[in-house]
């Protein structure tokens, strides 16, 4: 029962691996840093105002996101909404151009009949 989970990355809070929460707070940390300090820059002629305010509501950011996408992978097998995102992804150019899908994908219609 074990070995299925084996090449799987471990889950570490609320269903979510290491490298998606990193990807998350990351995220979050450059914009809610972007948009806040500008905003506060505009206001009262500080950015760093909206910086700390970015940097106190990291957490809790964060921890809402991770909860919807725990909702999203709710019932799906591993690596599934990643699959989804590389498969919209390739129809772009820019992405078709600088990386490689490793994914396999077939076009066209099924045969039943064959």
């Amino acid at each position: 029962m074990i070995l299925n989970h084996v090449n799987h990355k471990m889950p570490i809070y609320k269903d979510c691996t290491l490298g998606e929460m990193l990807f998350v707070g990351s995220c979050t940390l450059v914009t809610n840093g972007l948009s806040l300090s500008l905003l506060s820059k505009l206001l009262f002629g500080y950015a760093w105002i909206g910086t700390a305010l970015a940097i106190v509501s990291l957490i809790h950011v964060t921890r809402f996101l991770l909860s919807r996408l725990q909702k999203v992978k709710y019932g799906k097998p591993y690596g599934y909404y990643q699959q989804l995102i590389f498969k919209k992804l390739q129809n772009n150019f820019l992405f078709q151009r600088f990386f490689k899908v490793q994914y396999v994908q077939r076009q066209g219609k099924w045969s039943v009949r064959r």
